[in-house]
């Protein structure tokens, strides 16, 4: 364990307070009288010091020759998470099927804009920076689009709205985005060097992410469900419809609450809502296991609607999972 040192602030002039460094430290990072220094303020008020710019101002080049479509997506979307401001893509000769996915890729990403195109360099900025948005700001808007998917969801099969289906459709990829955004702003928190004064810090940010990606996976699932509502012929089994109109309830609130037990690190009512989610999850398979399946219409709810939900169910476990981790990662 590296011992600590300590420093008696002094005063210059009327105002300034400044602090010495420690010597050993400062001949290690060539700091000399002149140097630049970077200071970041941490989420607990502690200060990090650098020598060098670990900000967010941070630029990498990316030569993707011929590649395109999802592979080109995800290096730059990797980029993204990765924390870099400017992404500067450039080929040889890029096509028009290579610009065509960066305009994909800066429509999937939140604060990013391309400033600067020619015919073999497109440039990419992030103008708002994931730290413009925290992260527990963030996960309470994703629980919130995501609560009001599953809802409209399963609205849109018990009430043949169409157009109901299509905006749940709509709204995936804004769960998406903001995801990848959370995904990002714990990356950064890696990227800091100050996990050991924040080491709860960090923990706690590592679970929203884990929570977030089970909330944009329940989007996924409930996509599942609208796509369903847009079928033709889409007849919902008696013995199901009963079930729904219970469920579109159910799981607005279970999700509203397993978000926020995370945040308040409840562990106790964490367990109480996994043992509700078990009495749910034995409902459903009664239910489920009454639907015969001879017919299309039964076997798209057998398979698909009754399968997402139960996926739907189990990632709130999940997220409840998760609260308690934090609870224990937590405890002294």
């Amino acid at each position: 364990m590296i011992p600590m040192e300590t420093r008696k602030v002094q005063r210059t002039g009327k105002s300034t307070l400044i602090v010495s460094l420690p010597k050993n430290w400062a001949m290690r990072n060539n700091v000399c009288y002149g140097s630049t220094l970077f200071i970041s303020k941490n989420q607990n008020g502690t200060l990090s010091l650098s020598a060098k710019n670990s900000g967010p101002d941070q630029i990498i080049k990316l030569d993707i020759g011929s590649k395109s479509g999802e592979p080109l997506i995800r290096d730059v979307i990797a980029c993204y998470l990765a924390g870099y401001r400017t992404i500067e893509v450039s080929s040889l000769q890029m096509s028009a099927d290579q610009k065509r996915d960066l305009r994909r890729i800066v429509n999937k990403l939140i604060g990013t804009e391309i400033l600067e195109e020619n015919v073999n360099k497109v440039v990419v900025q992030d103008l708002l920076g994931s730290d413009e948005l925290q992260t527990d700001l963030a996960l309470k808007r994703i629980k919130n689009m995501t609560k009001l998917m599953v809802q409209d969801a399963i609205t849109s099969l018990l009430e043949r709205k169409m157009d109901l289906a299509q905006d749940v459709m709509q709204r995936d990829n804004d769960v998406d985005r903001l995801n990848l955004l959370v995904a990002r702003q714990f990356m950064e928190i890696l990227r800091s060097g100050s996990l050991k004064q924040e080491a709860y810090g960090a923990i706690a940010a590592f679970n929203y992410m884990q929570a977030a990606s089970n909330l944009e996976r329940i989007a996924d699932h409930s996509t599942k469900i609208a796509n369903v509502s847009l079928q033709n012929n889409c007849a919902i089994p008696a013995k199901f419809e009963e079930e729904l109109s219970k469920l579109a309830s159910e799981l607005g609130s279970i999700t509203d609450d397993c978000i926020s037990l995370l945040l308040h690190a409840d562990s106790n009512g964490a367990n109480r809502l996994i043992d509700n989610i078990i009495e749910i999850k034995k409902r459903m398979t009664v239910v489920t296991s009454s639907l015969p399946g001879d017919y299309p219409e039964e076997m798209r709810f057998k398979h698909v609607v009754a399968g997402s939900i139960e996926r739907i169910l189990d990632h709130i476990m999940n997220i409840n999972e998760l609260t308690i981790n934090l609870c224990n990662a937590n405890m002294k």
